[in-house]
Formats: structure tokens, C-alpha cells, sequence
């Protein structure tokens, strides 16, 4: 006569005295475990937009994900009247120290900053930042088109604008006011 493994098990506790709680233990440890559902969590990677930022009260507007995941960034520089513009697309067929230019469209609306190609350690793709003197012809880009075109060496980005307004005006008028600021008086 074969007995179950339950069966056997409750003998044995008898047997050897054991108590209840062991026995059950016992019972459960030769037991396949049931395999508990896995609740996988993506994590949600936060959507590109654009964002005016202030770091070390330099203003700033970006494209991206975050202030460190971005693909363009513009910010003024009040002690210098200078606005500084980084593409951050990846660029092909310069070297870190090259020259380059970024070329930004829209609708017919142009503008140019010269710059320079880099490299960080962060990101293993070539750059391109570069600086010009503020002009509010820049804000022109960001009003009457859909996107705004980045082109950079060997490398062409089209990002959404219609998104753009409330970031690219509080942009604006925090680089008027340094500009305002940061320019010699008339004596």
C-alpha cells in the first residue's frame, strides 16, 4: 500500500513527536512553490518638451527630456550680452575642436550661430555649441511654424514648437532684461 506524501509526512510527525506547526512546515518546504506573478514597472521616461530653466540664474530654454537630456539648449549670458546655443543632435564627419555651425529653420525664418564641436565623457557623440551677440530675431523662429529644423554637420533635427509659447516668452523676456542690464550707459 503506497501512502501520499501528506499521509507519510503526518505519520512520521507522529512518530517522532512533532508538533503541528513543524509538521506543517514540513508539509509546505516539500511543496513546489507557486510562482508569484512578476510586476514589471517600466519606467515611464519623461517625454520631451520645452522648458525655461534657470541654473545658476542663467536663463535658460531647452528641448528634451530633462536639464541633462536634452537636444537643444539656448541661454543668456548677462555678463557678456552673449546668447549661448548648444545642439546636442550628434554630428558627423567633424572632430571635437573643428568648427561647425548650427543652422536652425523655421518656415522661412533663419538663424546661425558659429560654434565649435565637443565631446563629453557623458555623451559619446560629437556637439556643436557655439555663442552669438542676443538678437531678438531668434524668438522669431519660435512663433507662426510647427517646428523648428536643427541642422548641424552631417546631422538634421526637426523638434515640435507648437508646445513652445509660455517657455520661449519667459525665455525672451528674462534675456531682454539682461540684455537691457548688462549694456554700458550712454554718457
Amino acid at each position: 500500500m503506497r501512502l501520499s506524501r501528506a499521509a507519510a509526512l503526518l505519520a512520521l510527525a507522529s512518530i517522532f513527536g512533532l508538533a503541528a506547526a513543524d509538521f506543517a512546515e514540513a508539509q509546505n518546504r516539500n511543496r513546489t512553490p507557486a510562482k508569484k506573478a512578476v510586476v514589471k514597472r517600466e519606467t515611464v521616461a519623461a517625454k520631451p518638451a520645452w522648458r525655461f530653466v534657470r541654473p545658476s540664474s542663467v536663463p535658460t530654454l531647452i528641448y528634451g527630456a530633462g536639464v541633462d537630456d536634452y537636444q537643444i539648449a539656448f541661454s543668456c549670458q548677462p555678463e557678456s550680452g552673449l546668447l549661448r546655443v548648444i545642439a546636442q543632435i550628434g554630428s558627423r564627419g567633424v572632430q571635437p575642436g573643428d568648427s561647425a555651425a548650427i543652422r536652425l529653420h523655421s518656415g522661412k525664418r533663419k538663424f546661425e550661430v558659429a560654434g565649435t564641436a565637443f565631446t563629453t565623457e557623458a555623451r559619446k557623440g560629437i556637439d556643436i555649441g557655439g555663442a552669438t551677440r542676443f538678437d531678438p530675431d531668434l524668438f522669431v523662429l519660435f512663433k507662426g511654424s510647427e517646428t523648428l529644423v536643427i541642422e548641424v554637420p552631417g546631422r538634421k533635427k526637426s523638434l515640435p514648437i507648437t508646445d513652445v509659447g509660455p517657455s520661449a516668452d519667459a525665455f525672451q523676456r528674462a534675456c531682454s532684461a539682461m540684455a537691457g542690464t548688462s549694456r554700458p550707459s550712454a554718457s
